[in-house]
């Protein structure tokens, strides 16, 4: 299982980045500012996701058209429920999503062909 997740480095106020935050991740304001604050990871998602992945880039593309300096790290399990958290370029994020669509729509088109025999 692989993960994806995001940090916001700032030095200065972190209250015009809340609002996309808390539409995605469901997270209060408090503990929103906390984990800005203290550089930790937020917006974990499930990197095989699709409608997840959709809705991490949307939250990543608005923090950075309000001036966010936008971190996005992947994941892959190391052992039980442990993830080696390793950064990875905006580019590499949007390739990695693209490889998730071309996988998905060929898993349907293989789950349609299938469907069609029947």
């Amino acid at each position: 299982m692989s993960k994806m997740a995001i940090k916001i480095l700032t030095n200065g106020p972190v209250g015009k980045y809340i609002v996309p935050i808390r539409k995605l991740t469901g997270l209060g304001n408090t503990d929103i500012k906390t984990k800005i604050e203290n550089n930790d990871f937020f917006a974990e998602t499930d990197a095989d996701d699709m409608v997840e992945m959709e809705g991490l880039k949307g939250l990543v593309e608005s923090l950075i058209k309000l001036g966010a300096n936008v971190k996005i790290f992947d994941s892959y399990e190391f052992s039980q429920g442990t993830f080696n958290y390793q950064e990875i370029s905006y580019k590499e994020f949007n390739n990695n999503i693209g490889r998730l669509k071309e996988i998905t729509e060929e898993l349907q088109d293989y789950d349609d062909a299938v469907s069609d025999e029947d």
